[in-house]
């Protein structure tokens, strides 16, 4: 009985995996003194006030951010070796950190790299998460495909913050599109907030185990294996860190 028990179980609820290249953006213009100042122990309104009076439209990367970029491709080579499929916010700073640190997988196109609009930032109040109209984006980033964004313009963008609740929403629609994808081996190029909120406060539909859920620094990249169950809206996720040996087991500053 328990066998006959143990297999309808296995066969009602199945369980699937892919491996996942978690990649946060480089320093961006509107966040170098927030985020010295979150690292020398500010305040969570001190932080978002630093970024506000620093705030620029759809925030370009600082050259120390491209250094970042530039660094991480060098360290994580043989980790992302092996990536199918790019799959980034389609904000500027991300967009050129995607194709900086991964630049063989971006440079096949638009069938390899992709943007999603459930990638952004946590929308409203500050421009620098106000993404370009969908003409724009593609006249300046040819090599990706914009057929995943909602909308023409940015009808996100609110000038009230997004409530997390939302940007939490929009992380566990964007892991049920990507479980839905043949790829097994894929990059996700985003934001800091953006993961952070997905990793944590979409409980109990995502849990993130070990460090999987800490905060992700500039262009730090966090390997992780994506798990699922069932199906539709009560599909269950599970994010827990690939065992890492050697060079590629070293964490971005």
């Amino acid at each position: 009985l328990r066998s006959s028990l143990a297999k309808l179980c296995t066969t009602a609820m199945p369980s699937f995996t892919k491996r996942l290249h978690f990649l946060r953006h480089g320093q961006a213009m509107h966040n170098a003194r927030a985020e010295a100042a979150r690292e020398a122990g500010c305040s969570f309104d001190e932080f978002l006030q630093l970024m506000k009076e620093d705030d620029i439209f759809d925030a370009d990367l600082t050259d120390l951010g491209q250094e970042q970029a530039h660094a991480a491709a060098a360290r994580h080579s043989a980790t992302v070796e092996g990536v199918q499929l790019v799959v980034s916010s389609p904000l500027s700073r991300a967009l050129d950190t995607a194709m900086l640190v991964l630049p063989s997988a971006t440079a096949h196109g638009p069938t390899r790299f992709l943007a999603h609009d459930d990638l952004r930032e946590r929308s409203g109040w500050m421009l620098n998460a106000k993404r370009r109209s969908k003409e724009s984006l593609e006249a300046k980033y040819p090599t990706c495909s914009f057929a995943n964004l909602l909308t023409l313009e940015d009808e996100l963008w609110t000038e009230e913050l997004e409530p997390t609740s939302n940007t939490a929403g929009r992380g566990y629609a964007f892991l049920r599109w990507l479980s839905q994808r043949d790829e097994t081996d894929i990059a996700v190029v985003a934001h800091g907030g953006l993961f952070h909120i997905t990793l944590n406060e979409c409980r109990p539909k995502v849990h993130a185990e070990g460090n999987a859920a800490a905060r992700f620094g500039n262009t730090e990249l966090r390997t992780l294996v994506l798990r699922w169950s069932g199906s539709g809206d009560e599909r269950l996720f599970t994010l827990s860190p690939e065992e890492r040996t050697g060079e590629n087991a070293v964490v971005d500053p």
